[in-house]
């Protein structure tokens, strides 16, 4: 596993977290809901892009919108969870989240996806100082090797509990090759999202989704 400066250079390196374009400054911010439709239209899309992209039978399992971008978990052709994907069609990108990016041991940016995060409707948008300037906040030290998404769950409630208290990480998680995926909840309704590396027990929190609007399963 990459120390935190390690994780910092090699996504300032990449440069793929999508600022936006130059003069797509327009409704950068979704402020509203997309609709169940909408979730689902987006699932084609990016099911699509899938099989664009050399990826046949594996299937968009969950699509969650937020108000900077939209997530997509993707499972594999048993149904296992296999990486996560960042999209914001509106802008015409695609590109594997962050953290399944760096920590995912089969599909990370040396494996079978890697070079693969390419746009959807356009050219991929570059990375802007926006995540970089947070990345301490949302970074936790390591905790030891974890093997579980109960065990993620309470590592990453431990990390919760110094930088974001009220915040509680869901126990229904996702185990991806090389990390765990939860979302967190507050007051019973889900804020946001974070990872937790299997070898280590580092917590990544999800900080560059913005606010969390909708999610439907598939």
């Amino acid at each position: 596993m990459r120390s935190l400066a390690s994780v910092a250079a090699v996504l300032a390196a990449v440069a793929v977290i999508a600022a936006v374009p130059a003069g797509a400054s327009k409704n950068v911010l979704r402020p509203v809901a997309p609709s169940p439709q909408e979730l689902g239209a987006l699932h084609d899309q990016l099911q699509t892009w899938l099989v664009n992209h050399h990826f046949a039978g594996f299937r968009v399992s969950e699509v969650m919108a937020f108000t900077k971008n939209d997530y997509a978990a993707v499972s594999d052709k048993q149904g296992k969870a296999a990486f996560e994907l960042l999209t914001r069609p509106a802008l015409g990108w695609v590109m594997e989240e962050p953290a399944s990016m760096m920590w995912n041991t089969r599909y990370g940016m040396f494996g079978k996806l890697g070079a693969k995060s390419t746009g959807l409707l356009g050219p991929i948008g570059m990375m802007g100082s926006g995540m970089m300037g947070c990345l301490g906040a949302w970074y936790g030290d390591v905790a030891g090797k974890v093997s579980s998404v109960v065990q993620a769950a309470k590592v990453a409630n431990a990390w919760l509990a110094n930088f974001r208290p009220g915040e509680k990480a869901e126990t229904d998680g996702r185990a991806f090759p090389g990390y765990f995926s939860l979302d967190t909840v507050r007051d019973g309704k889900t804020v946001g999202m974070l990872s937790v590396n299997a070898s280590t027990g580092a917590v990544w929190y999800h900080g560059w989704h913005g606010v969390f609007l909708s999610e439907r399963g598939f």
